[in-house]
């Protein structure tokens, strides 16, 4: 019997041990707005529900989307460089538990008989991708897109197309950017940024898919995708099926935190049992009650799965939402990134809702039903290790067998799904279609994010640590299908929305105190709404600053703080002579991390009309936003002290700061400078030139770095060994400094620093 197991475990692995479905197919990542996925030429969304899979390998609707790990997005966007040859931290590797992603991965699968009797089934993702998948590169010369794309700086580096540029490499999808600083997109029409992916099956159908997203506030909470179906074959599909097969799971960062009451990390790629306790939904099923028990009726209208976070079995505290607990908490820094206790971190809602399915463009075929779905599925989805999952796969299961398992109905009909916290895949089925070659046909699907502080308006972050945040999770649903419907307005009304004013551009300058100054210039003030004509076209009216100062510095999005409103051409703020605004942060200090964004705001308009001419009303005044990376500063900005004459003339005592030092992840609040950054000491009122030397009870030189800023009076250490062997241990050092400075070279000051952990 071990034998006969034994040889059925080698079996499974040779089975998944084709080529990778990462690897090779380069992806582009959606990230414009608050939710974020990946996207390759081999079809996948997202990344694959399976454990051979790298870490860095995916985005799956991360959901608010914070630190991207995956291929070029992260070193456009994250990656420090000067920071990194000055050996600082954490700007290669980032915890993952600072990534909430909320899925496994998204596919589209294929499943038809061709005119010869054959069966066929083809997929990309969320298991795995089926061997017939070829990637087939969008020919964007002639499309419409071809004349979309802005190429200002960073758009230049951050998407792979424009008509001014064309970088696009191998088979990696298509990445457009029809935003910019300081100006209304020249596209009103276009989404804000806009990723283009293709394929092809043995069906003969090739497969496009255009993800949509913006990062306009109420706009921002969803991702819009429009699939096209084409049969480039010679022969006729009948009947021919399209499947959304999803793999959703409230999420990763919400499970990498706990070692204790047996918890261990769990993410997309093991979904280990504390990850199988979410709660599933299908607004079409027979069983269906909304959370909000009053909006059931209401909510039955869409077509819509989603899920939520439930309570698992194996702790003793309702852990609905995953509310963190200290007592269970991993004192490891990858995992404490400064949760407070009883944060929620899985208080999302995530859902796939149908926008069309019923294309009115006589170019596109319609399914025989007039009932759509046809079918709705859902397989019980187990710890990835274990083999213990249930949904058709081809790495287990024959064309025909899958084929039955989608088609038809069976014990994997949504009424049949189990209605206690689990974790599975889901799918909606359409068809059947009859496809000649040449024909087309087109599904419009929306995949949308809520929460309780997006309906009440707040901050996440700042919401998520407060006490009423456990009874407001439950308005996360009446959040989504309210974002829902804003992917509908956007779809129904040809992708223009009414817009707020252009984002700006900032930069940072440090003060002599020690200080963030906030600079941009004023061009957006002469920025033209294109819904508008003549002075009412120029709306923008000024500028509100935010600041974040969270507890971990990867978490830039947020808590926010509003700083000052600062209106167009105010004299304490602006320089006329320059066109330049100007804010000194007084509340930041030397050597903290911060985040910063300047939102425009405008005048608000009287009306506004939609696409078929309709007058929808009055727009009140609207802002720019803080989602995108690009409306902040992604990377930390840390003020410094200055450079002063004392300190290059030694006149002033150095200090080491702070001293003593000690480590304590249940103390998150006196973390310096955060928890993300936990080993960093300063040595403050430094010469601008120096050395400085570190060493042990015994006598051994334990660290040595030279200093030579002609701004900063100060050097940081985080604690390792000049040997890179790691970091120093507890313990009495004595550092020296030694003056390279002319106004005082060769001029020692010491002391001693004490280091408890």
């Amino acid at each position: 019997m071990k034998y006969i197991f034994t040889s059925l475990f080698i079996l499974i692995n040779m089975l998944f041990a084709q080529q990778d479905m990462t690897e090779g197919y380069r992806p582009r990542n959606l990230t414009r707005g608050k939710m974020w996925s990946s996207y390759r030429n081999n079809g996948l969304d997202g990344g694959g529900n399976r454990s051979k899979s790298d870490s860095h390998s995916q985005e799956s609707l991360t959901y608010p989307g914070n630190m991207s790990r995956v291929g070029l997005d992260f070193i456009e966007y994250f990656i420090d460089v000067s920071a990194y040859l000055a050996g600082e931290p954490n700007v290669i590797e980032i915890p993952r538990v600072t990534i909430p992603q909320s899925s496994k991965g998204q596919g589209v699968w294929i499943l038809a008989v061709d005119d010869q009797g054959d069966t066929l089934v083809s997929y990309s993702g969320p298991r795995n991708v089926t061997y017939d998948v070829q990637p087939a590169p969008y020919n964007i010369n002639n499309s419409p897109e071809a004349v979309l794309g802005d190429t200002t700086y960073h758009n230049l580096e951050r998407s792979n197309f424009s008509t001014y540029h064309n970088s696009i490499t191998g088979n990696e999808p298509i990445e457009i950017h029809n935003y910019r600083y300081h100006h209304y997109t020249a596209h009103n029409n276009s989404p804000e940024e806009i990723i283009i992916s293709q394929w092809n099956t043995k069906t003969g159908i090739r497969v496009t898919r255009k993800a949509y997203a913006w990062g306009y506030p109420n706009f921002d909470d969803f991702i819009i995708q429009e699939l096209v179906f084409e049969n480039i074959g010679t022969k006729i599909l009948d009947p021919a099926y399209l499947t959304l097969m999803n793999s959703f799971s409230l999420n990763s960062m919400a499970h990498g935190w706990a070692d204790k009451f047996g918890m261990n990390w769990s993410d997309w790629r093991h979904n280990r049992q504390q990850t199988q306790d979410d709660l599933f939904f299908y607004t079409k099923a027979d069983t269906f009650t909304a959370d909000d028990s009053e909006n059931t009726d209401l909510y039955k209208n869409y077509i819509m799965f989603y899920q939520r976070d439930d309570d698992w079995f194996g702790t003793n505290w309702d852990d609905t939402g995953q509310p963190y607990k200290l007592e269970a908490a991993s004192a490891h820094a990858d995992e404490m990134q400064g949760q407070l206790e009883n944060q929620l971190l899985a208080y999302q809602y995530i859902g796939m809702g149908v926008l069309d399915y019923l294309p009115d463009n006589t170019n596109f075929v319609h399914p025989s039903s007039a009932i759509q779905p046809v079918y709705a599925k859902w397989w019980h989805g187990g710890e990835n290790n274990q083999f213990d999952y249930e949904d058709p796969n081809s790495g287990m299961h024959t064309d025909q067998e899958m084929f039955t398992m989608v088609i038809g109905n069976n014990d994997q009909d949504i009424t049949k799904t189990p209605q206690d916290p689990g974790l599975g895949t889901h799918a909606l089925v359409f068809g059947p279609y009859r496809l000649e070659p040449g024909q087309k046909t087109k599904l419009v699907i929306a995949f949308v994010g809520g929460s309780g502080a997006d309906w009440l308006g707040e901050d996440e972050l700042t919401w998520s640590t407060t006490e009423d945040a456990t009874a407001e999770r439950i308005l996360g649903e009446r959040s989504m299908f309210r974002n829902f419907d804003r992917a509908k307005f956007a779809y129904e009304n040809n992708y223009n929305v009414p817009d707020p004013p252009p984002d700006v551009k900032i930069s940072f300058a440090n003060t002599q105190l020690g200080q963030i100054k906030i600079k941009w210039s004023d061009d957006v003030e002469d920025a033209q709404d294109p819904d508008y004509e003549n002075e009412e076209a120029r709306d923008v009216r000024g500028y509100r600053v935010y600041k974040s100062w969270p507890p971990s510095h990867y978490w830039h999005y947020g808590p926010w703080e509003f700083l000052i409103d600062i209106p167009i051409g105010s004299p304490k703020y602006y320089e006329e002579s320059n066109g330049t605004y100007s804010y000194i942060d007084s509340t930041s200090y030397s050597g903290y991390n911060y985040y910063y964004s300047v939102h425009t705001y405008d005048s608000g308009h009287d009306h506004w009309i939609d696409v078929n001419g309709n007058d929808v009303g009055p727009i009140l005044p609207l802002e720019s936003g803080i989602t995108s990376v690009e409306q902040k500063n992604p990377i930390a900005i840390t003020p410094y002290q200055g450079s002063m004459a004392s300190f290059d003339s030694m006149n002033v005592p150095i200090r080491v700061v702070p001293n003593p030092y000690r480590l304590d992840f249940n103390d998150p609040l006196h973390m310096y400078p955060d928890v993300a950054d936990p080993y960093k000491l300063r040595f403050i009122n430094l010469p601008k030139a120096c050395i400085i030397r570190l060493y042990s009870v015994n006598g051994d030189l334990v660290y040595e770095r030279k200093h030579t800023n002609e701004n900063s009076a100060e050097e940081s250490w985080r604690q390792d060994t000049i040997s890179l062997s790691g970091r120093v241990d507890s313990g009495i050092y004595f550092w020296v400094v030694e003056s390279l400075d002319p106004a005082s070279n060769g001029q020692i000051q010491k002391g001693t620093l004490a280091i408890v952990k």
